[in-house]
């Protein structure tokens, strides 16, 4: 009896998952095709003739790991609550893939492509997209609380902000893995909202009346 021939999308699913263990594991540079073609139970020719190079191959990890990225969100989103709320369930869902998903998390934003330029534009949309999302609902917040259009506007940057300490937060977990999902998403909730609240509603900081030159 002839054996069953694997389906393309089945082998190629099994090359990727394979592929980000091992990014996840080595880092991009140290990641070697042929491990990754023993650990798939495939030629490494044939690694080749699916991605063409290392690059392609650790390019469709990231695919993959944004994909479900953004499914972890939207799974854990609820466009009926408030805007703290959609912002706190975001938050979770983030930390919830960092936390069941570690080598996607790590090809896609963590220390296993870290400084590889091949890839800072795939890691710079993903950065943008996510705070594209985030964004609405600051705005939502500011302008629940009466802020004026120059809060309005600053959500943009702000949105930008929150998602660079949500990373380094992430990368900080990774190594403390001891604190709970719970207690970490709800640090970055305080650090964002609380700090974000006093700023839409009008609280500055001004610094002292004549601030000290250093040279």
């Amino acid at each position: 009896m002839a054996a069953t021939r694997m389906p393309r999308a089945t082998r190629e699913r099994k090359m990727i998952e394979a592929a980000t263990k091992m990014l996840a594991k080595r880092g991009y540079h140290d990641a070697s095709m042929d491990e990754i073609a023993a650990r798939s139970r495939i030629s490494k020719p044939m690694l080749y003739a699916y991605f063409d190079s290392k690059e392609g191959l650790c390019r469709a990890c990231i695919r993959q790991a944004r994909r479900r990225l953004y499914e972890s969100i939207e799974a854990g989103a609820d466009a009926g609550a408030a805007p703290d709320e959609q912002l706190w369930l975001g938050i979770v869902a983030f930390f919830r893939f960092v936390e069941e998903r570690p080598d996607d998390w790590a090809v896609l934003l963590g220390e296993a492509t870290a400084g590889v330029g091949a890839f800072a534009r795939d890691v710079a949309e993903v950065r943008r997209e996510v705070a594209e999302g985030v964004r609405p609902l600051l705005r939502a917040a500011a302008a629940a609380e009466g802020a004026d259009p120059g809060s309005l506007e600053a959500t943009e940057p702000l949105a930008h902000a929150l998602i660079g300490a949500g990373e380094s937060l992430a990368e900080w977990w990774v190594h403390h893995p001891d604190v709970p999902r719970d207690g970490v998403a709800r640090l970055l909730m305080n650090f964002a909202w609380m700090g974000f609240g006093d700023l839409v509603r009008g609280e500055r900081w001004v610094g002292p009346a004549k601030l000290r030159v250093v040279r």
